[in-house]
């Protein structure tokens, strides 16, 4: 006997409701402003530990920066694709002298811990293993609850402004924890490790620093243009260049051979790196344009989705990319001459006061369009080259 099939009326796909994105509005409280003095736990970044014989001459071979044997400083750096372009942004801290190596090595071969994103902790260990054949070293990821990574800043401090120099001083306080002076950009602070069972403020030097949570540290970080993680540096994206790596004191132009060097050598010296990530300011687009890169926590508009282009308002053209931000504050890929004031090259610029920018915080039709201002802080406007004039022979 035939069995009755019951069949579903059909339902055009075309026909159904778009659901829409929802954005973050004023019902989203944002985070208040950064303290003037303040601390946050970087929960984001992971540590690699590498010890042995070998290891200053392994890291020497595949960061952008120097590893220098007889230097206990910890500094910023990159490691790089051949073809020269970032996969990952890092920190590394010598730790000979700390009480980490102590417990941990508990030999006198040099050690290093290795600071990076941690969702790109498989990736860079994979990356690290693959160069490192028969090197005499050891590696380990640094188990969550073993090391906690903060950051810290005063204002006031002598340890806070630029240094411009990476790799100063002594990287190891007086009880053994490891430290590390944040010169990428001014007033960033120092980083330091703690064993996960030590408060910060039991520490003399941070006496009376309060916790001021990861949101106040990024937005920190974005009042200075200072881009970090993947979400930021995308891997084999860019070159260390055009994510400032040259003139945050994360490449040494002078040191030899390491993966990447060829390409990153000869577009410091004879290219024109004409992309920068820059600190934007989001406003109304029929408001005036802000004068100064300000935080504001009273924000009520959405902030735009990652990788929407930045376009000239009323002409053709991209001349940015917003990459990520918090409120009315973020970093944008942006060109500098036609974005900003600064000339890079020997060519007329095409910059132009009256032109207004603006970039829409969704793909969607309904997506609401957003005035854009960069800004170019001065010790970044200090660092950037000017173009090199060109001498007509007669």
């Amino acid at each position: 006997m035939p069995v009755a099939i019951s069949r579903q009326p059909f339902i055009c796909l075309r026909r159904l409701p778009k659901t829409k994105r929802t954005y973050a509005t004023s019902q989203t409280p944002l985070p208040p402003a950064p303290p003037t003095s303040g601390a946050a736990k970087l929960s984001t970044r992971r540590l690699i530990s590498l010890h042995g014989p070998d290891a200053p001459k392994f890291l020497q071979g595949i960061i952008t920066n120097n590893v220098k044997p007889d230097s206990r400083a910890g500094f910023f750096a990159a490691f790089l694709t051949a073809q020269g372009k970032v996969l990952h942004d890092v920190f590394i801290y010598p730790t000979l002298g700390s009480s980490f190596h102590e417990q941990t090595n508990k030999t006198e071969d040099a050690g290093f811990l290795v600071e990076v994103d941690g969702d790109q902790v498989p990736a860079l260990l994979k990356h690290l293993k693959r160069h490192k054949l028969r090197a005499k070293l050891q590696m380990r990821l640094v188990e969550e609850g073993e090391l906690d990574i903060w950051a810290t800043w005063k204002e006031a401090e002598k340890w806070t402004p630029f240094s411009g120099v990476a790799g100063e001083g002594s990287n190891v306080d007086d009880r053994g924890n490891l430290t590390l002076v944040d010169s990428r950009a001014m007033g960033m602070g120092q980083r330091i490790l703690l064993p996960s069972t030590t408060k910060l403020d039991t520490l003399p030097a941070m006496e009376g620093i309060q916790d001021a949570g990861l949101d106040a540290y990024t937005i920190r970080r974005y009042l200075r243009g200072v881009p970090e993680g993947q979400q930021e540096i995308p891997r084999d994206d860019v070159l260390p260049m055009n994510s400032n790596f040259d003139i945050m004191g994360g490449i040494d132009f002078k040191k030899g051979c390491y993966v990447g060097q060829e390409l990153t050598i000869r577009t410091h010296h004879t290219g024109v790196v004409r992309r920068r990530i820059l600190p934007v300011t989001l406003f109304d687009a029929a408001a005036a344009v802000p004068e100064k890169m300000q935080y504001e926590a009273s924000t009520s508009f959405a902030t735009p989705e990652r990788n929407m282009d930045i376009k000239i308002d009323g002409k053709r053209g991209k001349p940015g990319r917003w990459i990520n931000g918090v409120g009315n504050i973020g970093l944008a890929m942006c060109r500098l001459e036609l974005m900003t004031d600064l000339q890079v090259t020997g060519e007329p610029s095409t910059f132009s006061p009256e032109d207004r920018f603006v970039v829409k915080t969704g793909a969607e039709e309904d997506a609401q369009t957003l005035g854009v201002k960069a800004f170019v802080p001065d010790w970044m406007k200090s660092k950037i080259r000017a173009p090199k004039l060109q001498r007509r022979v007669e």
